[in-house]
């Protein structure tokens, strides 16, 4: 009985603790490259997002804008204003960003009643460029 629980004993792998356990330096450093490249890519995919979203923000502030400038005309005309001139331009600004708003009403040149609107509003991008909205529309008293 002892001579068959010893050839047991003898059979069965043991765990090797010495020198070929854990990692080597080889290994460390090229599983921190592939940690390293998966995180620039992650990265440059949150900056875009950032920077999209960031644009989306101002050209939504912008039409809000220029939707406003368009609705006070038409409130003005439809109080039988006549007179009301909206043509120039004005800055605004909003959480630190200034917007350009430009507005233009020309009478129609058929029908004097009808007037050709144009609200433009502008503003400076985060990398240097420059963002626009332009709204038109027919306004009838």
């Amino acid at each position: 009985m002892w001579t068959e629980l010893r050839t047991r004993a003898a059979r069965r792998p043991r765990l090797i603790i010495g020198k070929d356990s854990g990692f080597t330096l080889v290994e460390v450093l090229v599983s921190l490259l592939v940690l390293g490249v998966a995180l620039m890519s992650l990265w440059g995919f949150h900056w875009t997002s950032r920077h999209v979203n960031t644009n989306s923000k101002r050209e939504a502030r912008a039409l809000l804008l220029a939707n406003e400038k368009l609705e006070d005309y038409r409130r003005a005309l439809g109080a039988d204003n006549m007179t009301y001139d909206p043509n120039g331009s004005e800055t605004i600004t909003v959480d630190n960003i200034e917007f350009i708003r430009t507005t233009t009403a020309v009478a129609d040149p058929t029908y004097n009643w009808k007037r050709n609107v144009t609200v433009s509003v502008q503003w400076r991008e985060q990398r240097g460029g420059q963002g626009q909205v332009v709204l038109q529309t027919i306004v009838v008293p």
